[in-house]
């Protein structure tokens, strides 16, 4: 097999660490190992993998697994399944335990995003938020992990996790300390954009900035979140609030509402300025991301549109997880 022929291969499979499998599971993909310039199947989906097997695998000095791309999905899918586990194992490190927490959420917005009124897919989105709650409040380093890990490229599933992560953080920095609103201030953070789901493709994906009748369809989407919010029935309020004034501004600027800051609530004001900070710091089309330095300098020239109170604790918070 020539060089050429590899690298067109290796571009069918991605690497899964031995670490983000669970001991004594069933896989629902199906695993290989690369020997030399070969993919070989080591055991079929539906099949259970236990300590023997992985003890022996990395007894061969094998602690990376393949998967076919076309099993992402169900590599994800198994993660969120096993994550209470996993998260829980001595034996997994905690960058790593960040990742799996990381891909689980992005396998849950997805489904949410395709079935916005899933009464299933809101509850696994309370289940994986109690996990970011517990992981975070288990760990000094738990943040600056899943800090680490965060993706630099733009997308409406990624970002919603980021900013779960980044409000959920801020809420402790602010003393917030109720498991409960916890949970409803990462929920909210995980949902903020639920409302982008009833925006045109086109609209959402478009390579450009959006031209006037493009941008009132999308100043939509907190109204639009909001009331697929409420049809669930199973949204707390707090996340309601984060749904729906996320995009609004202290001086009034803001939308949908146009709401000033005596009509914002403390959980709208952190949303508005996670939001921005995660767009700004992330790869688009059309910009290119700002250092988090430079995305500082940017929230703190613009601060008139934020709660300076709320913006300085977050930018001390980057400071100090980053160091």
């Amino acid at each position: 097999m020539d060089e050429n022929t590899l690298d067109r291969l290796e571009l069918y499979f991605t690497p899964i660490n031995i670490e983000k499998i669970n001991p004594n599971s069933v896989i629902n993909f199906d695993l290989y190992i690369k020997m030399g310039r070969k993919f070989v199947l080591y055991k079929n989906r539906h099949l259970l993998i236990d300590r023997d097997d992985i003890g022996r695998l990395l007894h061969n000095a094998v602690d990376t697994l393949y998967i076919h791309i076309k099993d992402k999905k169900n590599f994800r899918t198994y993660l969120e399944d096993n994550v209470e586990n996993l998260l829980k194992s001595e034996d997994v490190p905690i960058q790593k335990k960040a990742e799996i927490l990381h891909d689980s959420a992005i396998n849950v917005v997805e489904d949410i995003f395709d079935n916005p009124r899933s009464g299933p897919a809101i509850q696994r989105s309370k289940q994986i938020i109690g996990h970011t709650v517990d992981f975070i409040l288990g760990s000094p380093q738990s943040f600056a992990n899943l800090l680490r890990i965060r993706k630099h490229d733009f997308y409406t599933y990624t970002h919603s996790v980021n900013v779960c992560t980044f409000l959920v953080s801020l809420a402790r920095e602010l003393g917030i300390s109720d498991k409960k609103d916890l949970k409803a201030i990462g929920e909210g953070g995980l949902l903020h954009d639920l409302g982008k789901s009833m925006v045109p493709s086109a609209i959402i994906n478009k390579p450009g900035k959006l031209v006037k009748g493009e941008w009132e369809v999308m100043k939509k989407h907190p109204t639009y979140g909001v009331d697929l919010a409420k049809t669930t029935r199973e949204i707390n309020d707090i996340s309601i609030i984060i749904i729906g004034q996320h995009h609004e501004k202290p001086g009034g600027t803001g939308y949908p509402g146009g709401l000033k800051s005596e009509e914002l609530s403390i959980f709208a004001n952190m949303a508005s300025i996670v939001d921005v900070y995660d767009a700004i710091t992330t790869n688009r089309p059309y910009s290119t991301a700002r250092s988090p330095m430079d995305a500082a300098h940017f929230l703190l020239e613009n601060k008139a549109e934020f709660n300076e109170k709320i913006l300085l604790k977050f930018i001390k918070m980057l400071a100090v997880k980053k160091e």
